[in-house]
């Protein structure tokens, strides 16, 4: 796509970052039976009043589950927690030892909020962060003008990233930011992020979190890509002819233009995936990823 797509140029991008929040936003856990009273209590105590978080933060319902094999009806329990504490996760974890088999991890998700110094700033950096923010392919990208909310990638794949310059602000509802979230869903992509128990998230690593993650490219223009395709049909044997050229030209000129460089480096990986490059990363130019890398440990646990 034309470089002018993309509003600001990526070094720019730390200009607008005054501060970098990483925490853990959310924890969704599921029991096979009621939980103890008592540790429900604790649970909920442990998430004491706190300005800084307006919205309520644990909810539980009970929800019917029938086994495929048997016809079996069951029931299970799901709580969600938000910005849980350290004193929340011990809980969990003193649950989880005492009744095991009882209590098992459904979701994490990790945040990272860029607070800026005005709204404005916030829409400005949203816009140009989705221009070369790249993931791992995890699916389609979705992108809601009405609450300048994008999602990339299906609950299916087991991640799933989220960000938004505007909507409800769960953390310091004052500060303007853009926020971004890492949601990471079922056993097998809890395991593989090294996510066992809730204890586990009590030492993790936030800035090696979204070190491996956030990662952002630049993408080439649209004549450089052009080229490279025209380049690489010729030495498949299968040489592009002017109607598919032109076809191509147009597909990639469209998207350019419906996704105003909003979903240009996710856009361009899903395009190119499908039968005219295998590895689309080859293409992009990698860029430090450093100006938005938070601090190791969770910034709200630092404040309190």
């Amino acid at each position: 796509m034309p470089r002018k797509s993309i509003a600001v140029r990526t070094p720019l991008l730390q200009a607008y970052v005054v501060e970098r929040l990483a925490y853990i936003d959310s924890v969704y856990v599921r029991t096979t039976k009621k939980i103890d009273p008592v540790d429900l209590e604790r649970l909920k105590s442990s998430l004491t009043p706190d300005v800084r978080f307006p919205g309520k933060r644990y909810s539980g319902r009970m929800r019917r589950f029938i086994i495929p094999t048997t016809g079996e009806c069951l029931y299970h329990y799901v709580h969600t927690i938000h910005q849980p504490t350290k004193a929340t996760l011990r809980v969990l974890q003193d649950i989880q030892e005492q009744s095991p088999g009882l209590l098992h991890l459904l979701e994490v998700d990790f945040a990272l909020d860029l607070t800026t110094n005005s709204d404005l700033d916030a829409t400005q950096l949203h816009k140009s962060l989705l221009g070369v923010l790249a993931p791992a392919r995890l699916g389609k990208t979705i992108h809601s003008e009405e609450y300048e909310t994008t999602y990339i990638g299906a609950r299916r794949s087991g991640n799933e990233v989220v960000v938004y310059s505007d909507g409800k602000r769960k953390v310091r509802p004052e500060s303007p930011r853009v926020h971004i979230e890492w949601r990471i869903h079922g056993a097998k992509a809890l395991d593989r992020a090294k996510i066992r128990s809730a204890i586990d998230l009590v030492a993790i690593n936030h800035r090696t979190i979204w070190e491996k993650r956030l990662r952002l490219r630049i993408m080439p223009t649209l004549s450089r890509l052009i080229r490279i395709l025209e380049c690489r049909a010729v030495r498949s044997g299968r040489p592009m002819s002017p109607s598919q050229n032109q076809r191509t030209v147009y597909l990639l000129a469209r998207m350019s233009k419906d996704y105003h460089g909003r979903f240009f480096a996710q856009g361009l990986d899903d395009f190119l995936v499908r039968g005219l490059h295998p590895k689309p990363a080859q293409l992009y130019k990698l860029i430090s990823n450093k100006w938005a890398l938070p601090e190791p440990s969770n910034s709200l646990w630092d404040e309190e």
